[in-house]
């Protein structure tokens, strides 16, 4: 029987929370994979199931398990740093059979029945006894770190930096410089079956092609920096991890290493004391820490990016996966078809084929950093150092933590319900937990109770963030979870009216969607709105539009938000100034300006207000903003013009009862309009005088106008003998 669950959270009514609700849906493999993991499997069509067991092979002293291989015989063996051990795992015993002068161990392999080891810094290559343990200098590359060793043919080629330079080493330890990248290492290598060579870069990130005489071309110049891992799979396609890396540019000072025990948990030296003491007090080494020795496991937002490559036979790279919150460390084959990937820093095992990802383990130590492809399949972890196997049978116990949701606001849960589609009760438990901090901590919910319930109410108080729990008491491989979904109701918050302004006496905003002028612009009807006819909104909401001018209009404008996002509708209403009853101007407008006519409205001081409602979206308990008391004049009455000769001149004073004078002009015999200057030099009270030559305008035709700040006009004749 296959049992697939899926989750829907239904929604309780509250008044306080009568937004619409939202849902969070975790339906796809990068949605599973946001998550914490433990015990389950995600595949790549987006189901969580139970996964394969990891089983805890052994622990180290050692912080860092850096490298392994295993033997024809199934001998496993493990590089360590910082001590420079290495580690025979036979059967269920583990035995320290040697501890190399240098610190790190980086590189391991197998040939001919002996175990290789690659050391650094200050890189050596040793032959070592796989039974023994008895190690034998094979080459000295004159390099400070040795990255990767391969076998090809009866020879050994050796991956060295900081001079990003490949080795190729003869059965007799006699080396020959087979290639010299253009950039600082050279980190990971491949061989092909036809004998080409794969080699991965750091500090430029290239995948270079080597023929075995040296030719060399790149292949590809990743995104990343570095180029962390290679592998052909029995299909003949390679494989290549880009990361993003800093390893050293130079070559670490020599310091005296501290004497090391010669043999670790049960086990036998690579020689005798005494033999072992002499070759370290003759052969100084560093034990210098460089950032491939993984310090502290960084969080998930702070894991780095990663890219997984495809390389044709013919040269051709793509690329295949992102990874955007995971480094790469190692490639091998899946016994199961495909290839497997060790990442770091949420300690995966992920599987792809057919171009499909699925996570099959994680482990603790949140650091995978080798892998192989034998079965079963055996990770190493820093931080600390442990191995680990994949089992074919599955975890006893099965969890599956999701990542926090951030729901934007202070919001309600409502109640969980699992679709039942033969799903027994007790299969499955759920818990979930609420805070108002984005991390989880001694603020939040505890975890509710779990439940194993087809349906209940989500016990966790309203909360800005959530997060839930999900697990399978009894793992099954016919358990299938499809995907959860969490319903979500904000609570509702007031609109906000952030600004409200009237703009200047007869200023209109007219946008592209007006009809063109003078179709509109010139209508005076009035409407059914009252006695104020208005010219048609605009019907882009949040443009105000061309400016235009139009006598006897005043246009206000405003702006408002709503932090639920819900559609705002305004009302405007208008006073006359000391009067306490407020009258319709405009209902339910959902533009964010309005134009009206003043033309019908006696001079005066009047006053807006302006109520911003959400009542569309929350009809049964809708919240409002108001603003009021925003001013405007009204000024229909035309200045006064009063004209008087004076000795040599004719007087002319302008006066208006509300508004300022604006412009003041004359024609003599119906000529063009001349403007005229107060006699105080600025037009800036309700009051000014102006003068004209009794000489030029004697005998003449004159006509005076004069225009006030809400663009009513007055005019006079001029009769001067």
């Amino acid at each position: 029987m296959r049992i697939r669950l899926a989750f829907v959270l239904t929604l309780l009514s509250a008044p306080a929370f009568a937004v619409a609700p939202q849902f969070w849906r975790v339906t796809t493999a990068d949605d599973f994979l946001a998550g914490e993991i433990e015990g389950l499997a995600v595949t790549s069509r987006g189901e969580l199931r139970s996964a394969p067991a990891v089983k805890k092979i052994t622990s180290f002293t050692d912080p860092f398990v850096l490298s392994q291989v295993t033997a024809p015989n199934g001998d496993r063996f493990f590089g360590t740093g910082n001590e420079g051990k290495i580690y025979r795992l036979r059967g269920s015993e583990l035995k320290l059979i040697h501890t190399a002068p240098e610190p790190e161990v980086y590189a391991l392999a197998f040939r001919d029945g002996a175990l290789y080891a690659g050391t650094s810094p200050n890189g050596k290559v040793y032959r070592i006894d796989p039974e023994t343990g008895r190690a034998s200098d094979f080459h000295d590359p004159g390099q400070a770190y040795i990255w990767a060793l391969h076998p090809v043919g009866d020879d050994l080629l050796v991956a060295t930096g900081v001079e990003g330079k490949l080795f190729r080493i003869s059965p007799k330890g006699e080396g020959r410089l087979l290639f010299d990248a253009p950039e600082t290492h050279i980190r990971s290598l491949a061989v092909r079956k036809d004998g080409t060579i794969l080699a991965g870069g750091s500090g430029q990130g290239r995948i270079y092609a080597i023929r075995p005489d040296g030719a060399a071309r790149a292949l590809y110049d990743a995104s990343m920096n570095e180029i962390s891992a290679i592998h052909v799979d029995a299909g003949g396609i390679a494989w290549a991890a880009g990361a993003t890396s800093v390893l050293p540019t130079s070559a670490p000072p020599r310091t005296a290493k501290p004497q090391q025990p010669a043999a670790g948990s049960g086990g036998s030296s690579s020689s005798s004391s005494q033999e072992q003491q002499k070759k370290e007090s003759e052969q100084p080494s560093s034990k210098v820490e460089v950032s491939f020795s993984f310090e502290e496991a960084p969080g998930p937002s702070e894991g780095g990016s990663a890219e997984l490559y495809r390389i044709h036979p013919d040269g051709f790279v793509e690329v295949a996966r992102k990874f955007e919150r995971e480094m790469i460390y190692a490639i091998a084959s899946s016994p199961a078809g495909g290839i497997v990937l060790a990442t770091g820093p949420q300690g995966r095992i992920y599987s792809f084929r057919d171009d499909e990802i699925a996570l099959i383990g994680t482990v603790p130590e949140k650091q995978i950093v080798s892998i192989s492809g034998s079965e079963p399949m055996v990770v190493t972890t820093t931080n600390s150092g442990a191995v680990y196997r994949l089992d074919n049978g599955r975890t006893a116990a099965a969890e599956y933590r999701s990542a926090v949701r951030d729901v934007e606001r202070f919001s309600r849960f409502g109640q969980y319900r699992i679709e039942p589609n033969h799903v027994a009760e007790g299969s499955v438990a759920i818990s979930f937990r609420s805070g108002n901090t984005r991390t989880p901590d001694g603020t939040w919910s505890n975890w509710s109770q779990p439940s194993t319930r087809l349906e209940g109410n989500v016990d966790a108080p309203p909360a800005r963030y959530l997060q839930w729990k999900l697990s399978v008491v009894r793992p099954s491989d016919d358990i299938a979870i499809d995907g959860v979904s969490v319903a979500f109701i904000n609570r509702n918050v007031a609109p906000a009216i952030e600004a409200v302004s009237v703009q200047e006496p007869a200023v209109i905003f007219i946008s592209s969607a007006y009809p063109a002028s003078p179709q509109v612009v010139e209508a005076t009807n009035p409407d059914e709105h009252g006695i104020f006819s208005s010219l048609e909104p605009p019907r882009e909401k949040e443009q105000q539009g061309k400016r235009a001018f139009r006598k006897g209009y005043r246009t206000i404008t405003w702006r408002a938000r709503d932090e639920n996002g819900d559609a705002l509708r305004y009302s405007v209403s208008f006073r006359m100034k000391g009067s306490e009853r407020w009258l319709r101007l405009r209902d339910n407008l959902d533009e964010t300006q309005m134009n009206f006519d003043t033309s019908q409205l006696p001079d005066g001081t009047y006053q807006l207000r302006l109520v911003a409602s959400d009542a569309q979206d929350n009809p049964e308990m809708p919240l409002t903003d108001t603003k009021e008391g925003i001013e405007f004049q009204v000024d229909n009455s035309s200045p006064s013009i009063s004209i008087a000769p004076e000795g040599e001149d004719v007087v002319v004073r302008v006066s208006d009862r509300l508004s300022t004078i604006g412009k003041v002009e004359y024609s003599v015999d119906a000529q063009k309009w001349l403007r005229l200057t107060p006699a105080d030099g600025i037009a800036d009270s309700r009051s000014e005088t102006y003068r004209l030559k009794r000489s030029a305008v004697s005998g003449k035709f004159v006509i005076v106008r004069a225009v006030d700040a809400f663009y009513n006009v007055a005019t006079e004749s001029i009769t001067i003998q």
